[in-house]
């Protein structure tokens, strides 16, 4: 049987959710700027969505990473880097390549301004095409041509090249690998955030938090904290008295409510080194009992629903067009609709029709240009008698 686990897909869809939230509000700002309170339930919430697809993904690869090596004895590279290019490669290169050359006539002919200049579309282009967004975010800067919102996507990317290879080889020293995998993200931290501004002293604070966030380094603790969920789960029959404690129905309902206030900024400190030292560490924490909770088989977690199973396999077309999307529905709501006074319509309608219209979007991609190349996946895929 192929690996399955219950209500992963509608949390796939959350962390989407979160990531869309955050950008809705953030292009309305400058036209109708919501309460306060709003603001600030709202203001991170696409920071930690993110922070949650990059543990969902540590999880669910080095999951079935393990299996596959238990079961077989190795790995089967190939196999591997052919499941993710069927499935991030289309979508990415396809979406992107439109968009790094045809969004900036598009945005000079809505009167957005457009300064790409054709050399700049072939440089975005490199960069797309080579899975280092981030870097040139990081380190050559920004412009309205290029695919910025693909930058999580080729972290990720960086990271599965080299994932499945450690995964063979230190099968029986993951917890180390787990330990130097912290280690390696606090110290980059230390050595840019804090050192690089001392021999660099032009660079602002602004600006090494920015590079450092974009880096694959600082995700490391991320997606190790979905390896500890992987081996943890891994071996549930050893832990079996530690899930049947500490999953109790109650205990459950307290964590995912803790998750929730923390993603929402009502229990997080805004402290800058809160969030570089410790935040990813709480992420780890929340996030990874969260999965867990939805996979135990006492689970309190009922997102096994036909919408929310759709929206979640369609996640990927919802997170890279989303961006594009709000920023049409808002045009629309400013030519039609108007008065940004009206806080109901700018701070729920609006982004619910953002929801709405980027999953109609996501869908059509999904079912006349993904699926093929899905399909083809199936051949490569993990299926075993017992995960």
């Amino acid at each position: 049987m192929k690996v399955y686990f219950k209500n992963l897909d509608g949390i796939r869809f959350c962390a989407a959710f979160l990531v869309l939230l955050q950008h809705s509000f953030g292009f309305k700002k400058g036209y109708s700027p919501a309460a306060p309170f709003v603001d600030r339930l709202f203001g991170d919430t696409g920071r930690l969505g993110v922070n949650l697809f990059f543990i969902l993904s540590g999880f669910l690869i080095s999951y079935l990473l393990l299996v596959e090596k238990d079961a077989t004895g190795t790995v089967s590279y190939r196999n591997f880097y052919l499941r993710r290019v069927l499935r991030i490669w289309p979508l990415y290169l396809g979406y992107g390549l439109v968009l790094t050359f045809l969004s900036p006539y598009v945005a000079d002919k809505l009167g957005w301004g457009n300064d790409t200049t054709v050399p700049l579309m072939f440089l975005n282009m490199i960069f797309l095409l080579f899975f280092s967004v981030n870097m040139q975010i990081a380190f050559v800067g920004t412009n309205r041509g290029m695919f910025e919102i693909s930058w999580s996507v080729c972290i990720e990317e960086q990271f599965y090249l080299v994932w499945p290879l450690l995964m063979n080889n230190f099968r029986k020293k993951l917890p180390d690998l787990l330990v130097v995998m912290f280690c390696i993200s606090i110290l980059v931290r230390v050595l840019i955030v804090l050192l690089l501004p001392l021999i660099a002293p032009s660079l602002s604070q602004e600006r090494v938090l920015l590079m450092n966030h974009l880096l694959l380094f600082d995700k490391l603790d991320l997606f190790g904290g979905g390896l500890f969920v992987a081996l943890l789960y891994r071996q549930r029959e050893r832990f079996a008295v530690f899930f049947r404690v500490f999953f109790r129905p109650w205990i459950q309902l307290v964590m995912t409510l803790l998750a929730l206030l923390y993603t929402l900024s009502v229990i997080k400190p805004d402290n800058v080194y809160f969030q570089l030292f410790v935040d990813h560490y709480v992420c780890d924490i929340l996030y990874g009992y969260v999965l867990l909770a939805a996979i135990v088989e006492n689970s309190i977690y009922r997102l096994e629903q036909p919408l929310l199973k759709t929206m979640g396999r369609i996640s990927f077309g919802i997170y890279l067009f989303h961006t594009a999307v709000c920023q049409f529905v808002l045009l629309f709501f400013r030519k039609v609709v108007g008065h940004p006074e009206w806080r109901l319509v700018y701070d729920v309608v609006y982004p619910l029709s953002c929801v709405a219209v980027t999953g109609v979007v996501a869908w059509v991609s999904y079912t006349y240009y993904e699926m093929w190349f899905l399909n083809k996946k199936r051949k490569f895929e993990l299926v075993l008698t017992r995960v």
